[in-house]
């Protein structure tokens, strides 16, 4: 017979511990689902809503019922300006304003109200960036192979699902098929699972850093450096030029920089082999009309400047959620809505005054790593389209809003404890 004094009570730490894994594992499906069907779609409206954005919106919801997460005051109030900063732009343009669109940035930032608790904060942030590294190198192999089984099979089956699966439960106005050029038979890669090439350029740099801060000089440095050229894309490389030098200073990872050096080289010298002109071309793309890096970084000051401007009002307080795409078709040029130009042109100066202060201090206050927040702030600006993107979304509340550091406490750095990469549990 077992007495009750034989009978073992977990103590406040194993139980934290316990529970820390059982938030990353729901946190790890977020990140899942983000990243391994973020081209599937719910059926709702014009485009379709996102699949992750529901998954990652009930976890949420889930992990602050069970007394996981803590609202922080500050961000509270700030969203709850911010909301009726945005809802009276909406009144001021109920002609042409887009209640789903008001409804999902509210949606999107809701959760930059919360944190975890500070017992659960880095077991949490750690297992993430551990399967968040372990995601991407399963995407970087199997762009690799996406790129050169196109070669053997000669077809774009193996970069886009559509005419597989049911146009229905796919997002669309996504350039998943992209060619290297105009009229190539060759396309650029996605890492099969993602929904353009520039998305899979973007994965990668940030697991690039992350592999630099977390773990050093690794084998899966030379996988996600292999995988990078094949996505023929820039923004990923944006992101990389303006952090890791200054990263790898930091860490004096000495070896990394005479590596990367000596990669890039490589990549050079070998640059007819694999049409290294369909990338280095990509820097001359700024000035000329309806490319993509015209779209993405220039084009949002042409449309506020044709449509915005005009009126004192409309500057002050937008021209309401959703008008940027109703305005953006509207022009002879592309233009995509980076996160800077949608937010002036739909909620103007007031509604950026206010979005601004909340999402940094949501993005850099207690921060586990301020390296991961530049680079997030550096993606948000860079990647296109973030403003509402619910990919990004998650990775902003695993790396940097949700996993916050008491205030005395140092920020997380890389140390012994760390398990291997492809070993997802948390640390003990």
């Amino acid at each position: 017979m077992i007495s009750p004094l034989d009978i073992q009570i977990p103590d406040s730490s194993e139980r934290a511990a316990a529970q820390a894994r059982s938030v990353t594992r729901w946190l790890v499906v977020a990140l899942f689902t983000s990243i391994f069907l973020q081209r599937f779609a719910l059926p709702i409206g014009q485009d379709g809503l996102a699949f992750n954005l529901l998954v990652t919106t009930l976890i949420v919801v889930g992990l602050a019922f069970r007394g996981v997460l803590v609202m922080d005051a500050t961000r509270t109030v700030m969203f709850f300006v911010l909301s009726a900063t945005v809802s009276l732009s909406a009144a001021l343009n109920a002609d042409r304003a887009s209640m789903p669109s008001l409804i999902l940035l509210l949606v999107m930032y809701a959760p930059f109200m919360f944190s975890l608790r500070a017992d659960l904060a880095e077991a949490v942030f750690k297992g993430c960036v551990r399967a968040f590294q372990i995601m991407v190198l399963i995407c970087a192999f199997m762009g690799i192979a996406q790129f050169v089984a196109q070669f053997v099979i000669g077809s774009s089956i193996p970069f886009t699902f559509k005419g597989i699966l049911p146009n229905e439960i796919l997002l669309q106005n996504f350039n998943t098929a992209n060619p290297l050029a105009w009229d190539s038979p060759y396309f650029k890669s996605n890492g099969f699972f993602l929904v353009e090439p520039s998305t899979f350029s973007q994965y990668l740099a940030v697991a690039i850093v992350l592999e630099l801060l977390f773990f050093g000089a690794t084998w899966r440095l030379l996988v996600f450096g292999l995988a990078l050229p094949t996505s023929y894309s820039g923004t990923g490389l944006i992101l990389l030029a303006l952090l890791t030098p200054w990263v790898m200073l930091h860490k004096r990872a000495y070896g990394a920089i005479f590596g990367s050096a000596l990669f890039v080289i490589i990549i050079v010298a070998t640059g007819s082999l694999w049409n290294a002109d369909a990338l280095f071309s990509r820097a001359s793309e700024f000035g000329s009309e309806n490319s993509s890096a015209n779209a993405r970084f220039v084009a949002g000051a042409w449309l506020i400047g044709a449509f915005l401007l005009d009126s004192g009002r409309d500057v002050v307080f937008g021209l309401g959620p959703g008008s940027y795409a109703q305005y953006a078709k509207m022009v002879t040029y592309s233009a995509h809505d980076p996160a800077w130009a949608k937010m002036i042109f739909e909620y103007g100066l007031v509604g950026s005054m206010v979005f601004w202060p909340f999402f940094l201090i949501a993005l850099f206050r207690q921060s586990p790593s301020r390296w991961i927040s530049w680079a997030m702030l550096i993606g948000y600006f860079t990647f296109g389209g973030m403003l509402l993107d619910p990919r990004l979304q998650v990775m902003l509340l695993l790396f940097c809003v949700l996993p916050k550091q008491p205030a005395q406490a140092p920020a997380v750095n890389p140390t012994d404890d760390w398990l291997p990469p492809l070993n997802i549990r948390p640390a003990e």
